[in-house]
């Protein structure tokens, strides 16, 4: 009986936790992730939130919490961090021009185009099947301090920025929805664009 029990438990959790997350593909992109239906996303992010993100001329998506959806339409002014709201970018970098080159150099091509950043920890690491550096640090905006935490990709010669930042008092409180979308993170058959 027990056993029963148990078995409808985890199947009916098991269920909850995958419709809580909806896959998604983007228009000129070549990667998908799985959105949790608590976080809202826009393709042509407005140029305050890529401010805030420290992004500019990129093909992304960003994404942020539901409650705090207005941010992606706001074209005027600052947005703050400290307002327990938290942002999320996937990106393919077009900053970067340098072409046939090593992986590192991305690296310290954007800790070098962040100089305000304090990076406390970087190590190797994999998202998906490709090979990145995941960096995490702290920096001071125009509310406050906010926490970051990025991972650098190159996926067929092209550079790519998965990046999260927050207040210092609401990074915790997100860390665990962006983990799940890096995880779920595939570039390929998924995608709308041809490689």
């Amino acid at each position: 009986m027990y056993l029963i029990l148990i078995a409808t438990t985890t199947i009916l959790l098991l269920f909850l936790i995958q419709s809580a997350y909806s896959v998604e593909k983007f228009r000129g992109l070549p990667f998908s992730i799985e959105v949790p239906d608590s976080w809202t996303y826009t393709e042509t992010p407005e140029p305050p939130i890529e401010h805030v993100l420290g992004v500019s001329s990129y093909s992304s998506v960003v994404l942020v919490p539901a409650k705090f959806a207005e941010l992606l339409i706001q074209d005027k002014g600052d947005i703050g961090m400290g307002n327990g709201t938290a942002a999320i970018v996937f990106a393919e970098d077009s900053d970067y021009t340098v072409k046939n080159a090593p992986p590192d150099l991305y690296v310290k091509f954007r800790m070098n185009k962040d100089d305000s950043l304090n990076v406390t920890s970087r190590q190797d690491t994999m998202v998906g099947k490709e090979k990145a550096v995941r960096i995490e640090g702290s920096k001071n905006d125009t509310s406050g301090s906010i926490r970051l935490l990025e991972y650098l990709i190159f996926h067929n010669n092209e550079p790519y920025i998965i990046r999260y930042i927050a207040s210092m008092n609401d990074f915790e409180r997100y860390l665990p929805d962006f983990e799940l979308m890096v995880k779920s993170f595939k570039f390929g058959t998924n995608a709308t664009r041809s490689e």
